[in-house]
């Protein structure tokens, strides 16, 4: 008797195998039919954001550069980590939009005002141009709006309140 239960287990799992199987069937396909495409939008947003970086350089490259200063003016410059932050700062730009009007990267003006590298010659020529700008003529050739001012809150005095007895 025991061969008999054993033998009718097998077959009720076997067609259940069966069943399942044949009800998972179509999601299966529609699973393997939705990662191809996942795959293929996947493989589509990589080739527009290498289009969009290379469009982003060549318009960085193209970008109007200040002119470079005399290279006398070049030689007296001595510039510090603190000078291109207070630089940046003056114009009230970030380290994008900095790095867009030297046309030099992010990472450059970031180790710059981190004391670990400094300008290469002409892009130090530049650099001691742009520190004659004026901030409204940097917005202007880098093609931004200007910062809008925050509007801070009046400070009051605060005074402690008495204990009531």
């Amino acid at each position: 008797m025991p061969n008999f239960a054993k033998a009718i287990k097998e077959e009720i799992t076997r067609l259940a195998k069966k069943e399942v199987k044949k009800a998972s069937g179509p999601l299966n396909d529609r699973v393997r039919q939705l990662s191809r495409s996942v795959s293929s939008q996947e493989k589509k947003i990589a080739r527009l954001e290498k289009t969009v970086a290379k469009q982003e350089k060549e318009l960085r490259q193209a970008a109007p550069v200040p002119e470079a200063a005399p290279p006398e003016e070049v030689k007296k410059a001595r510039i510090s980590p603190r000078l291109v932050k207070t630089q940046r700062k003056r114009l009230k730009l970030n380290q994008n939009q900095f790095a867009d009007l030297l046309n030099v990267s992010v990472a450059a003006v970031r180790s710059w005002e981190q004391g670990r590298a400094m300008p290469k010659d002409d892009t130090m020529a530049t650099f001691v141009a742009v520190r004659k700008l004026k901030p409204g003529e940097v917005w202007e050739r880098l093609g931004i709006e200007p910062p809008v001012k925050k509007k801070t809150r009046k400070k009051t005095k605060r005074t402690r309140r008495k204990k009531s007895e």
